[in-house]
């Protein structure tokens, strides 16, 4: 592929990007004003049709986002593989998140019992597969913004997200023993400040990638994760007030101290 043909290429795909982003924009107006609840996890609901094992859905929506990647890395570097170190990076940093989320978060699931909507796997399939795939190609490509100060700063917010995110998940698969379906207030650690300390590190993980990757694909996956999250963390902590008669209500949803 030529240059010119390679620069109308990625023109189209900056096009794509910015409109991706805008249906992010209007996903979260959607989700947060319009009161729309995700009927999964503890919003589970009977009536968005066949359901499929959590644990499973889990696996299969999320598996999609490092294959995307890949994907679409490949396809941005014309087949060659090559690109700068930055870039592999991101592509380490994205990896690495998601195989966590893909195999090791749904083993660790105590209730092998529960069930999602199938329709909720397949909405995060097309989420994933865009959003891997948009950022595997700008990845692939190096069409993306080069600061160390930006990589360095990046990069200490992906690994304190990450870490917030980890840890809070761990307290979380902790409240119950195997088999056990009931609920219980989370204590400690960030859960003392907010309602949803795991959803917080992971917005915190994606504004580092950000940081390290700046390209219209990392802005817009950046912008369908607040999209997502924040309407979500909303909702458990209108979940948590509603169940719970002695829910810390000085308790934030998600931003310490602000939200």
């Amino acid at each position: 592929m030529n240059f010119s043909e390679n620069f109308n290429l990625h023109e189209s795909i900056n096009t794509f990007s910015l409109l991706w982003i805008i249906l992010g924009i209007a996903t979260f107006v959607i989700l947060f004003y319009g009161k729309v609840t995700a009927p999964f996890g503890r919003h589970t609901r009977s009536d968005w049709g066949p359901v499929i094992p959590n644990s499973l859905g889990w696996f299969i929506m999320e598996i999609i986002s490092p294959i995307g990647l890949w994907v679409g890395f490949y396809f941005g570097s014309d087949g060659t593989m090559e690109t700068s170190n930055q870039a592999f990076i991101g592509m380490l940093l994205w990896s690495i998140h998601y195989l966590n989320r893909t195999f090791i978060f749904p083993l660790r699931m105590p209730n092998k019992k529960k069930k999602m909507p199938l329709i909720i796997t397949l909405s995060a399939m097309l989420f994933n597969s865009v959003n891997g795939t948009l950022n595997g190609y700008f990845l692939g490509s190096d069409w993306i913004l080069h600061s160390n100060y930006l990589l360095l700063l990046g990069g200490l917010l992906f690994v304190l997200g990450m870490s917030i995110n980890i840890k809070s998940d761990n307290i979380l698969l902790s409240l119950r023993k195997p088999g056990e379906t009931h609920y219980v207030i989370p204590r400690g650690f960030l859960f003392d400040k907010v309602s949803t300390p795991n959803l917080f590190g992971e917005i915190v993980e994606w504004f580092g990638f950000m940081l390290i990757v700046p390209s219209f694909g990392s802005l817009s996956f950046l912008c369908w994760t607040l999209a997502n999250l924040i309407p979500r963390a909303r909702d458990h902590h209108e979940w948590y007030l509603s169940h719970f008669d002695d829910y810390p209500k000085e308790r934030k949803v998600v931003f310490p101290l602000i939200y």
